[in-house]
């Protein structure tokens, strides 16, 4: 596939690895199930794809610009591990291949359930599945990075604050206000001594650091002086308005007096005899007014009162949903620092069966190379100690034994001086009976009949010429010699002359095997 015919198209960089891949499983035994694209170890600028099979999985290196785009990088087979730890988040999984040698991370995008589904039904890896809480799902707390949880925890509690404020009834308000108001100052007075000892202010953290007191007291400071000035604005919207309402009913109440006192007079001047009667029903109106008066101060207070019992409820409802957070926040650390424990132990327990593995390998390997040297030696004894017999026998160990070959040609010297006569004599003996000997060898070797010349053991020179040079045998070892052989040179006594191999092998001698 040729780079031009991409840039033609316009396809896009996954389109393009998958045409490769695809082409590079054109000819291939397995069977090509996914691509995607992945992270691979540490974060870099390189882009990397990978294609899952049935057997196993390519890692392939895209270079966009490259004469090809896609290069080969490595090949897992599913046997080379013995399992896999599988971390899925929203946008991507993290998959943590536990193999004999070492382990291989591997973040897949997008398609890490698919992966899954294939690694289960392919292999025989044991698959483990990290769970995680819920809110580790959200925006702003997948990368449990410590200021990105901040600005999330800030946004949300705005948003928290809106809600609340639109929701809560005005008589509410003074006492939240005040609560952040306290809450603010405290959180103030913990920053700084959490900056000086912070165990003193995270008495509920495992995690002791002046940054986990900066960043978690500096999202209480926020929250508490957002929530005093939301509603510091809601109260002094309120109070006006209650102010206007009180003032309009008591001009309402004045006035409906002084029309009361009028009419009155005027009935009073009217009908003297109707002054009891009207003054009556001007003190029962009174009184009446004032009832009134007495139950709407009676129900103001009612109201107070529950607004401020509700207020003490929210405040004792807030407190107590803190106190359920911390204890899931603690338990969900907890259960994470377990689960961390329990990876930690299956990694440990995975390294130490690979060592376990790879020591009980180097002992076989071990064993095997000492039990091939044990070989060799043997072999190479057995070898020595059949040369050592065979230069033993031919009395040829000059290299191994020249203390003993000089000794004994000392000896033979001596001898030869003390017995030169003898020697003498017996030459010329020998030479007639070679000369006997080469006409009978010769009328012998054409009738196969054949007895060797014999030299004499004390005299190394040849007076046999008909067969010198030929066939050299060694009366005591019983071994002949072809020319060129090893120790064809080396046999000095007890040489017997054949004209051919057959001759010696029809007198009893075997060929020498070097």
């Amino acid at each position: 596939m040729s780079k031009t015919r991409y840039k033609n198209q316009k396809e896009s960089n996954e389109a393009i690895a998958k045409a490769y891949i695809e082409n590079d499983y054109t000819n291939s035994q397995n069977k090509l199930l996914l691509v995607s694209k992945v992270n691979y170890g540490k974060i870099n600028s390189k882009v990397y794809y990978l294609s899952i099979d049935d057997k196993g999985m390519n890692l392939y290196e895209f270079k966009k610009n490259a004469e090809r785009n896609l290069t080969l990088i490595e090949r897992y087979e599913w046997s080379d591990f013995s399992g896999v730890t599988i971390d899925h988040s929203i946008t991507k999984s993290v998959f943590t291949f536990v193999g004999h040698d070492k382990n291989r991370d591997i973040t897949i995008e997008v398609k890490g359930k698919e992966v899954e589904q294939v690694i289960r039904n392919h292999s025989s890896m044991e698959v483990s599945v990290v769970k995680k809480p819920v809110w580790t799902k959200v925006l702003g707390y997948r990368s449990q990075t410590s200021w990105k949880m901040f600005m999330a925890s800030t946004v949300y509690t705005l948003i928290l604050l809106f809600i609340l404020h639109a929701l809560l009834p005005a008589a509410t308000h003074n006492f939240i206000m005040g609560l952040a108001l306290l809450i603010l100052f405290l959180s103030i007075i913990g920053l700084f001594i959490g900056l000086i000892e912070p165990k003193w202010v995270l008495p509920k953290f495992k995690v002791k650091t002046r940054k986990r007191v900066l960043f978690s007291y500096l999202y209480l400071i926020l929250s508490c002086f957002f929530i005093a000035v939301a509603f510091t604005d809601g109260e002094s919207t309120s109070t006006p308005a209650s102010t206007q309402v009180s003032s309009s009913q008591n001009s309402v109440t004045v006035a409906s007096k002084k029309d009361g006192a009028d009419s009155s007079k005027q009935k009073v001047e009217k009908n003297d005899s109707d002054k009891a009667v009207k003054e009556e029903k001007k003190q029962k109106t009174e009184e009446q007014a004032a009832k009134e008066e007495a139950k709407q101060k009676a129900e103001e207070q009612a109201a107070k009162e529950e607004a401020k019992q509700k207020a003490e409820e929210q405040a004792a409802k807030e407190e107590a949903k803190q106190k359920a957070e911390e204890q899931a926040a603690k338990e969900e650390a907890k259960q994470k620092a377990e689960e961390q424990a329990a990876k930690e132990e299956a990694k440990q327990k995975a390294e130490e069966q690979a060592a376990k593995e790879e020591a009980k390998q180097k002992a076989e390997e071990q064993a095997a190379k000492e039990e091939a040297e044990r070989k060799a030696q043997e072999q190479a004894a057995k070898e020595e100690a059949e040369r050592k017999a065979q230069e033993q026998a031919a009395k040829e160990e000059a290299e191994r034994k020249a203390q003993e070959q000089a000794a004994k040609e000392e000896a033979e010297r001596k001898a030869q001086e003390q017995a030169a006569a003898k020697q003498e004599a017996e030459r010329k003996a020998q030479q007639q009976a070679a000369s006997q000997q080469a006409t009978t060898s010769s009328s012998t070797s054409s009738s196969g009949n054949y007895k060797p010349f014999e030299n004499d053991p004390s005299d190394d020179r040849q007076s046999n010429m008909s067969c010198s040079g030929q066939i050299k045998g060694n009366k005591n070892s019983k071994i002949y010699h072809v020319p060129g052989g090893a120790y064809y040179d080396r046999t000095q006594d007890n040489i017997v002359w054949f004209c051919s191999e057959a001759d010696a092998q029809a007198a009893g001698y075997r060929k020498s095997q070097r």
